[in-house]
């Protein structure tokens, strides 16, 4: 049975933020724990925000598929579901500043997201001035209110926050992605 390197040098980070502050863990601290060597770390990351990035779009990322078959708010609830079992670490990298850090991922992973989602399903005719407007207004609005729900504690259910950001999605966006949910609201 192969090891995935890059799932156990992950797995060792989140484990490590139980016992130790995010910011004083180091690569070092990481390989030794994970039974590695340091050149393997450097082979599959380039830092510890690297790996942090990783953990991020790989752990609560992943679900992508659920947009194609059960819509955008099964993907979103997912996320957020996934995101209270790494509590602790997701807590801690959200307050790491800097280049590189997962608040600057997380915006790149949002827009990215829907602008290629668009693109794939559509074409790139439909990414007009409005449209582009629409993706950064709400890629940086989503980053912000996910980064604050993470520093907050998570607080209420995955559904009310998946909700909520569809409800808060420029119209011209929505249009584009199946939403999955009807509410009174009309989203």
């Amino acid at each position: 049975m192969a090891i995935n390197t890059k799932r156990l040098l992950a797995n060792t980070l989140i484990l490590m933020c139980d016992e130790k502050s995010l910011r004083k863990i180091t690569i070092a601290d990481i390989i030794e724990r994970a039974g590695t060597g340091r050149q393997t770390f450097y082979n599959h990351f380039r830092d510890k925000n690297d790996l942090i990035y990783w953990i991020f779009l790989h752990t609560l990322a992943g679900e992508r598929k659920l947009v194609g078959t059960k819509g955008y708010y099964a993907y979103l609830v997912k996320l957020h579901q996934e995101a209270q079992k790494i509590s602790r670490f997701l807590m801690q990298a959200c307050k790491l500043p800097g280049q590189n850090s997962l608040t600057e991922a997380i915006y790149e992973q949002n827009y990215n997201y829907y602008n290629n989602y668009i693109i794939k399903n559509f074409g790139e005719k439909n990414i007009t001035e409005e449209v582009e407007f629409a993706l950064r207004y709400h890629a940086h609005g989503a980053t912000n209110v996910y980064i604050q729900w993470v520093l907050a504690g998570m607080p209420g259910p995955p559904e009310r926050q998946a909700r909520f950001i569809l409800c808060c999605m420029p119209k011209c966006i929505k249009d584009y992605l199946p939403l999955g949910i009807e509410t009174e609201e009309g989203l």
